[in-house]
């Protein structure tokens, strides 16, 4: 996710400026900074990792963090301990049901994940030393789709179903699929989502593309039936070469600006 473009879109302009006028949001922020060392206006992007097994994965937050406060808040909590890795002083608490442990690093960097070890390897990808991450042909293809994303998404399909923990329906309809990807970003006015899906086959191209042809043409018949999503779906496309499929789809940016308003006033 990479925040410095979601605040330069429409949407993200329009987020930010009327946070700015709302004094309850503002102390919020403010108290988050100055209790766990976050400042989530300041924080540049965010990357996680995870092979697909449930609660599993590293992430990485850049920007926005004070690694003193941080320090502090987790060394003011007697159920937090701390161990080394290289340099570095990782705090956990493996107790509960959600275990985490996590390290910040030079350049404003926060690394976290289940336990220090995850944590560890974190470390080493955040400073380009875990290229494994990066190895897969589709990520170069995802990076060109849009000028300015604000949020890629990338599964090597394949790789995740020997760990992740599927329905059966579920896990007849991936099997099908090597790999898969999707960005966000803002495009011409509106809201851009491109997806790539690479399925095992040739053969398999054409009635994964037919189900996805078919599940669209349901959601905009059912978005069609209400006033209130008129104008909200702006359009989409599918279309193939080879083995994958590319789905596009545009929303209405201001149609989204005019919920986001509603749901802002509801809140405050």
């Amino acid at each position: 996710m990479d925040f410095d473009s979601m605040r330069s879109s429409e949407i993200g302009m329009f987020i930010q400026e009327a946070y700015e006028t709302i004094p309850e949001v503002q102390s919020k922020i403010l108290k988050a900074h100055e209790k766990y060392g976050i400042d989530i206006m300041e924080t540049s992007n965010l990357t996680m990792f995870g092979s697909g097994e449930k609660h599993k994965g590293i992430g990485i937050l850049e920007g926005g963090v004070d690694a003193s406060i941080v320090s502090e808040f987790a060394r003011s909590k007697d159920s937090i301990e701390e161990s080394k890795a290289g340099r570095n002083t990782i705090f956990s608490n493996l107790n509960g049901r959600r275990p985490i442990a996590f390290a910040t690093l030079k350049k404003s960097k926060l690394v976290f994940g289940p336990n220090p070890d995850y944590v560890a390897d974190g470390i080493f990808i955040s400073r380009g030393t875990g290229g494994e991450a990066y190895g897969h042909a589709m990520l170069d293809s995802l990076k060109g789709l849009l000028d300015d994303p604000g949020f890629l998404f990338f599964a090597n399909v394949k790789g995740a179903m020997e760990v992740a923990d599927l329905d059966e329906r579920v896990r007849l309809m991936v099997d099908k699929v090597d790999s898969a990807g999707m960005v966000i970003g803002e495009q011409l006015g509106g809201l851009k989502v491109i997806c790539l899906i690479q399925v095992n086959s040739v053969e398999m191209t054409e009635p994964m593309e037919n189900m996805i042809r078919g599940g669209l043409a349901m959601m905009d018949m059912k978005i069609g039936k209400y006033d209130k999503l008129d104008g909200f779906l702006k359009g989409y496309l599918v279309t193939s070469t080879g083995s994958q499929i590319r789905v596009e789809l545009e929303f209405s940016n201001p149609f989204i600006i005019k919920q986001i308003e509603k749901e802002m006033k509801k809140s405050v």
